[in-house]
């Protein structure tokens, strides 16, 4: 499997603090499955700033751990990206990555209000050929608030990404009910773990493909799964273009 969202450089955002701490994480998420992690620390938002280049020393710490203990697992470069006026900008000058240098770009809206600008800045990454990943609706109020706003990304070329721990209930049984929902009317392409602690925020992965196939059909994770291969390959994802809710 492929994780696209998580914090695993250590002493960067909120991730782990501790060589140990990473190395936990790590194990963990090799003990699920998962082959391929893109590492997407916070960026632009509050104090976080982690460019490109920062990501790519870092990471290299998490290579080191990883062949130390001989753990079954590779890891590539990305960013969660806060949405603001400068992304394309930022891409051309090197500061912004894209995950592993595809055309896909993990944009982070603010939980709370949304700028006045947030589409006019989707179009213009899907414009110059990116494809905006939108981390996590189900836990931007204003998107559950009004589903219209998130059709209207998708069918600008956006694709979008729920949080493992939403499905599991793990962040309470409205966030799971939101989640799924939005899963079954496709408008999630892609779960990831957006694992930070071992412990409190760990990777359920796996444990969130379980309770989409016993609670929608494997049709639906098998999908979400192939989605998340589709972008470590580069590939263009297949979404429907919906009509919005009456």
């Amino acid at each position: 499997m492929i994780d696209i969202h998580n914090h695993l450089l250590i002493n960067i955002d909120d991730g782990p603090t501790s060589k140990n701490e990473a190395h936990e994480l790590l194990e963990q998420a090799a003990a699920q499955g998962i082959t391929n992690i893109m590492v997407t620390p916070h960026h632009q938002v509050g104090n976080w700033y982690t460019p490109k280049e920062k990501v790519l020393e870092e990471i290299k710490i998490l290579e080191a751990i990883i062949n130390d203990n001989n753990i079954d697992i590779n890891v590539h470069h990305g960013q969660e990206i806060r949405i603001n006026e400068h992304i394309l900008e930022e891409l051309r000058d090197g500061i912004n990555t894209t995950l592993n240098d595809s055309r896909y770009i993990l944009v982070e809206l603010p939980f709370g209000e949304l700028p006045p600008y947030y589409d006019a800045v989707i179009d213009e990454l899907v414009t110059h050929g990116y494809t905006p990943i939108i981390a996590h609706p189900e836990r931007c109020q204003p998107i559950v608030n009004d589903i219209d706003i998130l059709y209207e990304l998708i069918n600008k070329g956006a694709v979008a990404q729920v949080t493992a721990g939403s499905i599991t209930g793990d962040f309470g049984d409205t966030l799971q009910e939101i989640g799924l929902k939005m899963i079954e009317d496709d408008l999630i392409h892609i779960v990831a773990s957006d694992a930070h602690d071992a412990d409190y925020r760990p990777f359920k992965l796996k444990e969130a493909l379980d309770v989409i196939a016993d609670k929608l059909g494997s049709e639906y994770a098998d999908t979400l799964v192939d989605n998340a291969e589709k972008i470590f390959r580069d590939e263009k994802i297949d979404t429907k273009k919906s009509i919005k809710y009456i």
